[in-house]
């Protein structure tokens, strides 16, 4: 197993991410449940505190939500007719609409030629 090395931040640099990591942390509160910004920055304080003293100085690995359901409700959807439709009905692009039916059709036709 090869390590990977990187290169590590200054003190300087630690507060910086902290900050940020703060920040972004009020902004989840207060958009995922409402919470006023005097308490959500009192929450994310304490989170970013906690975090340092237990994981500080290593990784941490968020993994991105699974979009298996969205991107088969926009195939489902999409007629080719209706892309302003779909693209805001899913906050969607319009290269990321065709992207993700593109994927549909590439499954379509391996399924066609192992059959």
């Amino acid at each position: 197993m090869t390590k990977t090395k990187h290169k590590a931040l200054t003190a300087g640099q630690a507060e910086d991410a902290a900050v940020q990591l703060q920040q972004d942390l009020v902004e989840i509160v207060r958009e995922e449940i409402g919470m006023h910004e005097a308490i959500a920055s009192v929450f994310a304080s304490a989170v970013v505190r906690g975090l340092r003293r237990r994981m500080g100085g290593g990784e941490l690995y968020i993994p991105a939500p699974d979009r298996s359901d969205r991107d088969a409700g926009i195939r489902r959807e999409f007629d080719g007719k209706n892309l302003v439709h779909v693209m805001a009905k899913f906050n969607v692009s319009r290269t990321r609409v065709y992207e993700i039916c593109a994927r549909r059709d590439l499954k379509d036709s391996q399924l066609v030629a192992s059959v």
